[in-house]
């Protein structure tokens, strides 16, 4: 893949073209305006993942915007904003920025078109400036866009550029909504799998002993309070959203009974060997607990 740093004009507007008008759009679903230094900058959120933030509005922020109704000279969408292209700006943006700091085409939710530069632009973009001014590198007219640049940047200091977008389009409730799901494939298994002895008896043991319970010879149910301690120590540690679908798919009948075990329901991959682990874990501070209070402490720190 040649380097945009060392291709021609032509080449860039011929890749440019090549990706705009050969390539299905992706289209925004989330949209929304975020304010930041002072200036308000629309964004959206695509199908694909991706942050953006509109062309206009960013051009404008920057001093760059239309003239007249025509775009200021030099200013092309299939680029890199004109006003970074700047020989004296050049070694102080990031490498990567040449291959993701040019503009891209996008469909909005009412069907029309968008230009806009993925929302990594911004910040970068005014590092280089606030860099470059620092370093006295800058012309009169760029030491305009650097002051710009700082106030931006004082307003992403303590929010992230993805931060602010998710919040400004509403995409932050979206993103939650997966991050939960991505949990929930990640332990839960969408069959029910076969009965493996998860819990040792080394584990139950334990428990009968700092409950000055009488350990059985013969093989018996458990005393009822035994599944709340394995509720308590065990799963509560797994992630909420986690213990809630256990409990939904794996509900008790009317006599309080649970068909199935919660661990049948945890997937092999990731769920069962964080429940291993957990059980590892409960069963050496049960061992080292010389009493049931100890052991609570002892969990406390976990």
């Amino acid at each position: 893949m040649a380097d945009p740093k060392t291709m021609t004009r032509l080449e860039r507007s011929k890749k440019g073209a090549d990706i705009r008008w050969n390539h299905p759009l992706p289209k925004a679903t989330h949209t929304g305006p975020m304010k930041i230094g002072g200036y308000e900058i629309m964004c959206d959120v695509l199908d694909n993942g991706k942050r953006m933030i509109r062309q206009k509005d960013f051009l404008n922020a920057m001093g760059r915007g239309k003239i007249g109704g025509k775009e200021r000279k030099g200013e092309d969408i299939t680029k890199m904003p004109v006003f970074l292209q700047a020989n004296n700006l050049t070694p102080y943006l990031e490498t990567e920025f040449w291959h993701g700091g040019r503009s891209e085409i996008y469909k909005l939710q009412d069907g029309s078109k968008a230009t806009g530069y993925e929302a990594e632009v911004l910040p970068k973009a005014c590092k280089a400036y606030v860099k470059a001014d620092d370093a006295g590198e800058l012309q009169e007219n760029q030491k305009k866009i650097a002051l710009i640049c700082r106030s931006m940047l004082y307003g992403l200091a303590e929010v992230g550029i993805i931060a602010l977008i998710d919040d400004a389009t509403g995409y932050v409730y979206e993103r939650e909504r997966n991050e939960l799901q991505k949990i929930l494939e990640a332990y839960i298994e969408k069959e029910l799998l076969p009965w493996t002895k998860k819990f040792p008896d080394e584990f139950f043991e334990q428990v009968y002993r700092l409950h000055n319970w009488q350990w059985p010879k013969i093989h018996k149910n458990h005393p009822q309070y035994v599944g709340k301690f394995i509720n308590e120590y065990i799963y509560q540690a797994l992630p909420e959203i986690v213990v809630d679908e256990l409990k939904r798919i794996n509900s008790p009948n009317e006599n309080g009974n649970r068909k199935h075990r919660h661990h049948q329901w945890l997937t092999e991959s990731f769920g069962q060997k964080s429940l291993e682990k957990r059980v590892a874990k409960v069963t050496a501070a049960l061992q080292f607990a010389d009493s049931l209070d100890q052991f609570k402490q002892f969990m406390e720190r976990c």
